[in-house]
């Protein structure tokens, strides 16, 4: 009844006001209502609620006192008291906390100057949800865009009531959108390039489809490096990225850049446009001026585009390919590069297929520089049957022709011929054991038995350096042979690999001469620990050689686990692979990476590669990380061989952009 009388009082609004109160006084003269005890009003999608309350009709006034909460749609403002006009949902509150986006603005005084406006002064930011945050941004004036954005001038962060760092301006974005701001800049020092400020950048989202990254670097002994990078994302038809980075060094004064592009296209008809480019001006660019651990190592550039399509019979490919190696100084450029084959047919037993290729490739070294192309066409028949239900027999013939640009004697386009032909056989034997050996029940050994002949006439070609795989064609006729020996057992209907050999050998019927030996060998494949090894009997020294090793596992370390007492932690495990080689001199490394959780918010990781040959640690590293509710931190160190360095990482968890690193602690923990 109070609703509908409200109503009919106040019907210039189009909407009824809902008034709830312990007590409801109404003053017509004054047109005034007071709400004591409980106060709660409603009005479209704004809702308050304050121990007492105030309506001036003739202002569309709402004064709150007493813990007033404004609700508007999915933002909260509190506070000690507050003014608010409900027509033009303007006001403000003293002492007032907003919850928006992402986060929690509070201040002395704010002021709802729009819809979708807060200001605040002598205000702060979080994202910290607890009563006495663990940081915040401090600001005398800021300027709050819901779903948008803080706009704040002289920012202090603080973390636990310290001064941590400190920006004239500073945007933050409250939305879950991408937005436009600054980045945070991360300054630091580096044996190279001295003391510097990198990622002082301008991030600007264009459109929907496309943003784009502006940076500065500045580095002590270097000077300035300039950089974009731009992103797009068109229709799910075009995607890809465009990164330039520029530097004019100040001591030597030569200029040095990095080129990287990625571009990916759906084109008309079906046809696929890729495009990839890595370029760098030097072989030591990524070593003196990335961050990136896994960039430094690389000393060459390179790029290629493709177009290709696929058919119902097969599929079309042209690209062209680019790569300069500046330690061993040599270029190779591929221009172009075009394939089109035919996918394999079966016409019952019998199968064919057709594959045509043209290459043209230009190299370059400090002594040589030649060109090379080819047209080449290649076709294959070949059948293929079960006899008696236990014997594959196979067999086939490949005939390759093709036109080279010119022979060894500087003759034009010589026509080259290739003929080869095969059959094989194969077939397996089973058996089961009839003991067990715990924890075992069985044991399965599968024997697979295959040979076969391959062969080749003399077919005399112009003498040419090969190319395509065509060049001098010599009569050959080999008998080969495979052994292979499976060992599987059986536990609770799980079969278990344990242990694969496969030996394999050729006799030369022309030469009359039989081949080396091969072994290759893997176990307990399908279980955490496995390995594999390969080895080769070399019949003139009556020896086996060339032995390579490797052996991988991912260990459970349940018993750290059980350890952490009383805490719920990330269970710890241990990673091990180990690599031997002894060809032309021994080789071997172990790679250790051991992890888990110390206590329920800090995790441990230790990675290390040892040289067994050599006797000494190839890189160490190790990793603490603590979660400190709102915001984490991350401590790194890693050493490769004379070579260390450290990182210090700060950064909030809704805020992952803005970080804190090591340069801000060089007094705490100096580099030298």
């Amino acid at each position: 009844m109070l609703n509908f009388f409200l109503f009919f009082i106040f019907s210039e609004f189009k909407d009824t006001i809902n008034f709830k109160g312990d007590s409801i006084f109404y003053y017509l003269e004054e047109e005034k209502i007071v709400l004591k005890g409980n106060s709660y009003i409603k009005y479209k999608n704004i809702e308050l609620f304050s121990d007492s309350c105030i309506f001036l009709r003739n202002e569309n006034l709402l004064i709150a006192k007493g813990n007033p909460i404004l609700i508007s749609g999915k933002d909260t403002l509190k506070g000690d008291i507050m003014k608010f006009n409900i027509k033009t949902q303007k006001g403000y509150v003293y002492k007032g906390k907003s919850k928006v986006e992402k986060g929690f603005v509070w201040g002395e005084k704010i002021f709802k100057t729009d819809k979708k406006i807060l200001k605040g002064y002598t205000g702060f930011f979080t994202t910290c949800e607890l009563t006495k945050p663990h940081y915040y941004f401090t600001s005398k004036r800021m300027k709050i865009i819901i779903d948008d954005a803080v706009i704040a001038s002289d920012v202090l962060m603080k973390i636990n009531e310290i001064p941590v760092f400190w920006a004239p301006f500073w945007i933050f974005p409250i939305t879950r959108e991408r937005k436009s701001g600054f980045l945070i800049p991360r300054p630091g020092r580096n044996s190279y390039l001295g003391l510097y400020i990198r990622n002082l950048s301008y991030y600007w989202v264009i459109n929907n489809y496309m943003d784009l990254t502006l940076t500065l670097d500045i580095y002590e002994k270097k000077g300035p490096l300039f950089g974009f990078d731009f992103i797009y994302l068109l229709y799910k038809k075009i995607s890809g990225n465009f990164k330039f980075t520029y530097a004019k060094e100040i001591d030597t004064k030569i200029k040095r850049w990095s080129l990287t592009q990625n571009h990916y296209q759906n084109l008309p008809l079906n046809f696929t446009l890729n495009a990839r480019t890595d370029f760098i001006s030097d072989e030591k660019y990524f070593l003196e001026y990335s961050d990136v651990r896994a960039q430094r190592v690389k000393s060459e550039s390179e790029g290629d585009i493709s177009l290709s399509r696929r058919f119902k019979i097969g599929t079309f490919f042209i690209s062209s390919s680019y790569r300069k190696d500046f330690l061993n100084k040599k270029e190779i450029l591929r221009l172009p590069n075009l394939n089109f084959r035919i996918f394999q047919k079966d016409f019952g037993i019998l199968r064919s297929s057709l594959n045509i290729l043209y290459l043209r490739e230009i190299y370059k070294d400090t002594i040589l520089k030649e060109e090379k192309s080819g047209l080449k066409i290649e076709s294959g028949i070949g059948m293929n049957k079960m006899i008696f239900e236990i014997i594959n027999f196979s067999t086939g013939i490949n005939i390759q022709g093709g036109i080279l640009n010119k022979d060894l004697k500087g003759k034009d386009f010589p026509f080259l011929k290739k003929l080869n032909g095969n059959l094989s056989f194969g077939t397996k034997v089973y058996g089961i054991s009839i003991f067990k050996i715990p924890p075992f029940e069985k044991f399965l050994h599968t024997i697979t038995i295959s040979g076969g002949y391959g062969f080749s006439p003399y077919i005399k070609n112009p003498p040419v350096k090969e190319f395509l795989g065509l060049g001098e064609c010599k009569r050959t006729s080999i008998l080969f042979f495979n052994l292979i020996n499976d060992y599987e057992g059986k536990i609770k209907n799980q079969r278990i690999h344990l242990l694969s050999l496969n030996l394999n050998r050729s006799y030369d019927i022309i030469k009359k001469d039989f081949s080396n030996i091969n072994l290759i060998g893997d176990f307990l494949r399908t279980l955490p620990l496995s390995g594999n090894f390969s080895l080769i009997y070399y019949k003139k020294n009556k020896k086996w050689k060339d032995l390579t090793l490797n052996l991988s596992g991912k260990i459970p370390l349940k018993f750290l686990s059980d350890f952490i007492i009383g805490e719920e932690v990330l269970p710890w495990d241990m990673n091990l692979t180990y690599t031997y080689k002894n060809i032309n001199g021994a080789k071997g490394f172990f790679n250790l990476n051991i992890g888990g959780g110390l206590t329920k918010n800090l995790k441990f990781n230790f990675n290390a590669s040892f040289d067994t040959e050599r006797k000494i640690f190839v890189e160490r590293g190790l990793s603490l990380t603590r979660d400190l509710h709102c915001f984490s931190v991350r401590f790194n160190w890693y050493k490769i061989g004379k070579i260390w360095d450290y990182d210090l990482k700060i950064w909030i968890t809704k805020l992952p952009d803005v970080k804190i690193e090591k340069g801000l602690f060089e007094a705490i923990l100096p580099g030298k």
